[in-house]
């Protein structure tokens, strides 16, 4: 549900910035299939899509699927808002020196593998 709300002030305010063409990529793949889709099948889901009102104002509008690990900018901001006051917040500039960096290698492509405990079991012999 986090992720509609992000997408729909997302678009609200591409559209209030007035840019024509937008390209939008979400790390949770449901919400990028019913964007997609338009698929009202589950009514949680269909009345926060009914409420982005601005996914058919743009000339054109691209919603794309991407890996957390692809996209470190949004992951370092999810992180950074969790801890924030303000209910909304737009940057005019960079957050930290090092962010430019990251802004980077997301454009080049470059990705970083996540750490995660091993889920094998441990075999002792």
């Amino acid at each position: 549900m986090a992720e509609f709300w992000a997408l729909c002030d997302g678009l609200t305010l591409a559209y209030q910035m007035g840019l024509p063409c937008l390209e939008v990529e979400l790390d949770a793949e449901i919400v990028v299939d019913l964007v997609l889709s338009r698929s009202m099948t589950n009514i949680d889901y269909s009345s926060l899509l009914n409420d982005c009102g601005y996914l058919n104002k743009f000339q054109q509008l691209k919603v794309n699927h991407i890996f957390r690990e692809a996209y470190r900018c949004a992951d370092i901001l999810a992180k950074r808002g969790c801890s924030q006051q303000e209910d909304f917040v737009v940057l005019l500039s960079p957050p930290s020196p090092e962010f430019v960096s990251f802004v980077c290698m997301d454009a080049a492509g470059l990705y970083l593998l996540r750490r995660s405990a091993s889920t094998l079991p441990l075999v002792a012999i």
